[in-house]
């Protein structure tokens, strides 16, 4: 993927972040926030040569910032898969058929289980 549609899948996440803006933002520090992103805890892509954190996945919850239940399920899909987190980040931006909506508003509507489901249809993830 060129360097364009990654900007505007990006764009579409609502920007992202650094490392340290989102350490900051979920008052935790850099290496932690390393750490959820090489864990799959959270979505962190390589742009550039930078860490980018999509502000997609965050919310506020009694004025604080946390990731969106939900997120590490798919998060982790996508790694197991080996798909990448750019996919990942385009399954939570398109609207899926199964949802009917985007994935990332059927989590923030709290359907963390049916967009897990929609998750391993898109990546033909057998089901037993």
């Amino acid at each position: 993927m060129t360097s364009a549609p990654y900007a505007a899948l990006l764009k579409d996440a609502g920007g992202g972040v650094s490392l340290a803006e989102a350490a900051q933002a979920l008052g935790i520090s850099c290496a932690a926030m390393h750490a959820l992103i090489s864990t799959g805890r959270a979505l962190g892509l390589m742009h550039g040569d930078r860490i980018v954190v999509p502000r997609l996945q965050f919310r506020c919850r009694d004025g604080r910032s946390e990731i969106l239940p939900g997120i590490e399920q798919v998060v982790h899909l996508f790694q197991e898969t080996q798909a990448g987190p750019w996919a990942a980040l385009q399954f939570l931006l398109e609207p899926d058929p199964n949802l009917g909506t985007a994935p990332i508003a059927a989590l923030r509507d709290g359907r963390v289980a049916a967009v897990v489901h929609a998750a391993r249809a898109y990546l033909r993830v057998d089901e037993d």
